[in-house]
C-alpha cells in the first residue's frame, strides 16, 4: 500500500461534525479504543484529514504522526503504526514465527503456514472472517509490525495454507517514514531488515536513529520458548502474555482488565461477548447433563443472550463468526463440545468444562465472571424491588428463500415463503449437497443447478464470465446467505413477536432544540409491535408534556415519528423498561 513515496494533495480541517462522524466510526470498529482515548487522540479544533494522491486519507492531529488511515476512502479505517503502539490492544492480532517478519517488511502478504499456532490449537487463534482487520506481531515482541485485512474465511483459514492477510501498513514503509520513523522497541532497531523478540516498551517520541541496540532483544527461555504464550480464543493474548505498556488503556484479554470486572459495554467486542455469553451458558443456565442435547438455536437464545453483561447485546452476526453453528464447530474441533447434526439442526450433546478452552475463558473472563455471579446473587435476593420483573426483548434473525434460492428449498421439500434461522438455512444446503452427492470433505462440486441458485445472476450474462467447478462449503454458506432476505423476529413481554424485513434495529432517540424549545424524538418503535399512538397518550399524561406524531420521511412508509417537548430520553428509558422490559441497550440516543 505504501511501498512508494505518496503526495499530499489536499489537506482540510475537520469541521465538529465531521470529527464527531469519525470518532463514532473509530469507536465502532476498533471495540478496544473508548471514546476517551479517541477524543485524546483526537482533540476537538485540531484534526485534519490529508489526501494523498493514492487516494488514500490520512488522520493528523496538529503536528503529531498521522493516527489512523482510510486506504480507500470509504470509511475502512485502520490505526497507523504508531497509534498501535500506543495500544497495543485495540485491534486482533497474529503471531508469527521468528525469521517470517523479514518477508512481510518486504513487501509481502501474510502466508499462513507462517502464523504461529498457540497451545490450544487453530481455535487459539480466534474466529476470522473474510476483511476481518488485524495486525501482524513477532513472537516475544508486544508491538505490531504491520496491519492489514483477513483475505479467507473461517473455513479456509484453519487450514493454514496459502495466503492469508493482506499488508496495508508495514513497518519502514514511506507511511512510517512520513511519521517520523519512530520505533516502539530495540526489537524494531537491531537488525534492518527484521523485527526481533524485545519486551521493551514503547516510550513515545524515540526515533530509529537514536535507539540504537540499547537493549537486547529477549534471549529464549531454557525450554526454548521466546516468552510468546498462548493466545486466548478470541486472539489476544493470555494473561501473562507478552508485555504491555505499563499505561497501556486496554489491558490484553484475560489481564488486568477481566481481573477487576466492572467494565462498561463500549469494553466487549462481540467476539468476547459470545465467548463471555457461552462459557456462562454452561455455568449458570445448563448444569448437569440433564440440560444436554441443547439445539444450537435455544443455546444461544435462552441460554446465551440472558448472560449477556449489563449494558451490551449480544448478536453473533457482528462477531466474526456471524453464525452460532460456526462458533460451536470451532468449540468442537478444539474438542471443549460435542455436537450433532439431524436434519440439519446443530445440537450440542456434550460439554467438558475441564477442558483448556474453558479453563483459558474463565482466567480471561475471571472479574467478569464474579461480578456475574454477584450480580445474580444480588437479582435473587432483591427480585421483588427491581423496578421492571419482565423479560427483556427476544430478538431473532431468520432468513427467506429468494427467487434465486427457491428452488433449493422447494427441492428438500421446504416452503419458499417461510422464514428460517440460519443454522436452519445452511442445514438445507448442506442436505441438498449430501443428496447430489456433491460433498467432498469441506468441498462442494457445483452442479448447473447450484451455479444458477447461488453464482448467476439473472438476465444476459458476459461472455467471458467463468465459474469455479468447486468451491469450500463455507464459501458456498456465505454466497446462500448473499441470496437470502434477512428478517428480524422481536418477541416483547406483552405485545407479542414482530416481524420486520431487515436487521435489528434500535430504538432511536435523538435530542435537539428548535426555536427556544428542546424537543426528543424517537423512532422504530413498530419494529418492537409498540402502538406509537398509545404510547403517545400515555407518555402525554406521564410526563405532563406536548406530544406530536407524524409520518417517517418517503413514500410507502407506514412507520410514524413521535416528538416530545423536553429532553425526555430518561423518563422515555424509565417507562419502557416499566412497561415492556426494553432496557437502554435496546435503544440508541443521539
Amino acid at each position: 500500500m505504501y511501498k512508494k513515496q505518496f503526495a499530499v494533495q489536499a489537506q482540510n480541517l475537520l469541521s465538529k461534525k465531521d470529527l464527531k462522524g469519525l470518532k463514532t466510526q473509530l469507536c465502532d470498529q476498533f471495540p478496544g479504543l473508548d471514546e476517551k482515548t479517541v477524543d485524546q487522540l483526537l482533540p476537538e479544533g485540531s484534526v485534519k484529514v490529508l489526501k494523498l494522491d493514492s487516494r488514500c486519507l490520512l488522520y493528523v492531529s496538529g503536528d503529531q504522526p498521522p493516527c489512523f488511515f482510510d486506504a480507500e476512502g470509504r470509511g475502512e479505517l485502520y490505526p497507523c503504526l504508531n497509534t498501535l503502539w500506543q495500544f497495543p490492544y485495540m485491534m486482533p492480532e497474529l503471531t508469527v514465527h521468528d525469521g517470517v517478519s523479514k518477508f512481510v517488511l518486504n513487501g509481502a502478504d501474510l502466508m499462513l503456514p507462517g502464523v504461529a499456532v498457540p497451545a490450544n490449537g487453530v481455535v487459539g487463534l480466534g474466529s476470522v472472517s473474510k476483511g476481518q482487520k488485524r495486525c501482524i506481531k513477532v513472537q516475544g515482541n508486544p508491538y505490531a509490525i504491520a496491519v492489514g485485512k483477513i483475505l479467507v474465511n473461517q473455513t479456509q483459514f484453519e487450514k493454514l495454507k496459502g495466503k492469508g492477510l493482506e499488508v496495508l501498513h508495514v513497518f519502514k514503509d514511506a507511511l512510517w517514514t512520513y511519521g517520523g520513523k519512530i520505533v516502539p522497541n530495540a526489537g524494531f532497531a537491531q537488525k534492518e531488515d527484521e523485527v526481533l523478540a524485545c519486551s521493551d516498551e514503547y516510550v513515545p517520541g524515540a526515533e530509529a536513529s537514536s535507539s540504537g541496540a540499547a537493549a537486547e532483544p529477549n534471549s529464549k527461555a531454557a525450554d526454548g520458548s521466546t516468552g510468546d504464550s498462548a493466545a486466548a480464543p478470541d486472539g489476544s493474548p493470555k494473561a501473562g502474555a507478552s508485555a504491555a505498556p505499563a499505561e497501556s488503556p486496554k489491558a490484553s484479554a484475560g489481564g488486568a482488565a477481566g481481573a477487576s470486572g466492572g467494565r462498561g459495554a463500549a469494553d466487549w467486542s462481540q467476539d468476547e461477548l459470545l465467548e463471555f455469553c457461552f462459557l456462562q451458558a454452561f455455568r449458570a443456565s445448563l448444569t448437569g447433563d440433564k440440560a444436554l442435547p441443547v439445539e444450537a438455536s435455544d443455546l444461544y437464545e435462552k441460554h446465551m443472550k440472558p448472560q449477556r453483561p449489563e449494558g451490551t447485546t449480544l448478536d453473533v452476526k457482528k462477531s466474526s463468526h456471524k453464525q452460532i453453528g460456526k462458533f460451536l464447530n470451532a468449540m468442537r474441533k478444539a474438542k471443549a463440545i460435542d455436537v450433532a447434526e439431524k436434519k440439519g439442526v446443530i445440537s450440542v450433546t456434550k460439554v467438558d468444562l475441564k477442558h483448556k478452552v474453558f479453563v483459558q475463558l474463565e482466567e480471561k473472563f475471571a472479574g467478569d465472571l464474579a461480578g456475574a455471579d454477584d450480580a445474580a446473587a444480588s437479582a435473587a435476593a432483591n427480585a421483588q424491588d427491581t423496578p421492571s420483573g419482565l423479560a427483556p426483548p427476544k430478538i431473532i434473525t431468520v432468513w427467506k428463500p429468494t427467487h434465486y434460492t427457491e428452488a433449493l428449498f422447494k427441492a428438500m421439500g421446504k416452503g419458499k415463503s417461510d422464514l428460517y434461522p440460519w443454522d436452519d438455512a445452511s442445514g438445507v444446503l448442506r442436505a441438498y449437497c449430501e443428496k447430489e452427492s456433491l460433498l467432498d470433505g469441506d468441498n462442494v462440486k457445483l452442479s448447473e443447478d447450484l451455479l444458477t441458485i447461488l453464482f448467476r445472476a439473472a438476465g444476459a450474462q458476459k461472455k467471458d464470465l467463468t465459474f469455479p467447478e468447486q468451491v469450500d462449503l463455507g464459501e458456498l454458506e456465505d454466497k446462500l446467505q448473499e441470496r437470502m432476505q434477512e428478517h428480524t423476529v422481536i418477541e416483547v413481554t406483552g405485545v407479542g413477536a414482530t416481524t420486520r424485513k431487515g436487521p435489528p434495529l434500535k430504538i432511536e432517540v435523538s435530542l435537539s432544540r428548535k426555536g427556544a424549545h428542546n424537543i426528543t424524538r424517537i423512532c422504530n418503535l413498530e419494529a418492537y409491535g409498540l402502538d406509537v399512538q398509545a404510547i403517545g397518550d400515555e407518555l402525554k399524561k406521564k410526563l405532563n408534556c406536548t406530544v406530536h406524531i407524524e409520518d417517517m420521511p418517503g413514500k410507502n412508509v407506514k412507520d410514524k415519528m413521535m416528538q416530545l417537548q423536553g429532553h425526555v430520553d430518561q423518563e422515555l428509558g424509565d417507562y419502557l423498561l416499566s412497561r415492556y422490559g426494553i432496557s437502554k441497550s435496546f435503544m440508541s440516543v443521539k
